[in-house]
Parts: structure tokens; sequence; C-alpha cells
């Protein structure tokens, strides 16, 4: 072997170990309607600061500038180790989400420019890592299931969330395999990006499409009973174990 292919091996060898890459993951990479806390991990983030920070995008191919969360790492109790986990809940925007790490440096804050709590918004010049996309398991299903009273004691409203426009309904019954049941028909609204006020909600970094407002009135109900409801909206959702009184 000659002196100068000796040389270039030499400084392979020679190169330190923190030389690696920062690494993200975040698990689990599928959410379900019982499950929608996600854990994101890191290791080997070099010279770790109490400014290093954790970016939340949604959809995942957003600039880096249009994050829609943003979490510091010294959450974590192992920050200063380079590694360390956070743990945080997302919810069903019925697009997919991505997680990236940035390092940012005091002479860079920006006091004019800060989030609704006054706090500086971090700078994403230096991205570290970013995770592979995270979604929701059937993300344009019934969704943001809400229950309310009318002014009669037979009757509860119940409103939900669907990613499409659909024929959909409530079928509700005292029995678990909903023999005798009923079903009641739902209306359907949404709002647009136009009858928002004001910026960002309006703009295309703020605008999160809402979806399908489904609003049914049960009817007929026993007071004191169990009642088993099912969304309907494409296929069936799962069923609510709800006493009414």
């Amino acid at each position: 072997m000659t002196s100068s292919k000796v040389l270039p091996l030499l400084l392979l060898l020679l190169l330190p170990s923190a030389a690696l890459a920062a690494s993200i993951s975040a698990t689990p990479l599928i959410l379900t309607k019982s499950s929608r806390e996600i854990t994101i991990k890191w290791t080997r983030i070099e010279s770790p600061s109490d400014l290093d920070w954790l970016g939340i995008y949604s959809p995942s191919n957003s600039p880096d500038d249009h994050f829609i969360g943003y979490r510091f790492l010294n959450g974590s109790d192992t920050w200063h180790t380079g590694s360390g986990s956070i743990s945080i809940p997302l919810v069903n925007t019925r697009s997919d989400y991505q997680f990236r790490i940035f390092r940012w440096t005091r002479d860079e804050v920006n006091y004019r420019h800060h989030d609704h709590d006054h706090n500086p918004l971090p700078g994403t010049r230096h991205r570290l890592a970013g995770s592979t996309t995270v979604r929701f398991e059937n993300a344009e299903g019934p969704d943001q299931v809400h229950l309310a009273f009318t002014d009669r004691v037979d009757e509860m409203r119940v409103m939900f969330v669907t990613g499409k426009r659909s024929d959909a309904g409530v079928e509700y019954g005292l029995d678990p395999s909903l023999v005798g049941r009923r079903v009641v028909a739902t209306t359907v609204t949404r709002y647009e990006r136009s009858d928002m006020c004001d910026s960002p909600a309006n703009s295309s970094l703020g605008w999160r499409d809402p979806g399908f407002i489904h609003d049914g009135v049960m009817t007929g109900l026993d007071p004191g009973k169990r009642l088993v409801v099912m969304l309907l909206a494409g296929v069936r959702s799962t069923a609510l174990y709800l006493p009414t009184q």
C-alpha cells in the first residue's frame, strides 16, 4: 500500500464519533381513536443546548417555518446528554404529521417575532433531524364526537366530524347488538377559510380544513338506561355506551 493511500485511510479512522448525524424517531406511526399520544425520541444531539427545540408539522411536507407547534427539548430530563424523549397528544387533522429538531442560538432570538404568549418564536435556520411521517388510522372517518342535551328529557344531540361530505346518521338502541335499533339522519354543515375573520386563521399557514360537521338528535330515549350509539358515515364507527339520565 502506497503512502498516498494510507493517509486518507488514517484520516477516516480518526474522525470523531460525534460526527454522526442526530437521529429522531416517532412511535407509533399510526394513531387510532383510542391512542392519540405519540412519543418522540432523539439521540446524538451534539453539544446540546436548552434552546434546542422540536417542531410539529402537519401536513408533513410543510416548510420549516410553518410549524403548528413546538416544544423545547429540555422538557426531557435527559436532554443535556444529547438524547431524550417527549410524549405529546395529537389531534386528527386528516393530514399526516412530521417532527423536526432544530438548533436555535441566543444571538438569533428575535423578540419582535413571538407567539400568542409573547414568547419569541424559535428559529429554523439549523435543522438537525426530521422524523418519518405519522398518520391517523381512518383519518376521514367519524371523529370529535360531542353530546348535548336538548330541552326534552327523552332526547340527546350528537355532533361529529368527518373528512368527506356523505350521507351520515346515528344508529342507537338499548341492546349492544342494536336489535330494535333506531336510525336518525344528520344535517351537514361546514365553514370555509373565507369565513375566518383574520390571519393566520384565514391564511394558508393557519387554515386547517375542518371537515364536515354532522348534527343529529336521538329521540324516544329511556332515562336511566344505557344507550348504545353507532355513528354511520361510510362505515360504522366504534360503539359508544352512554348512560341517559
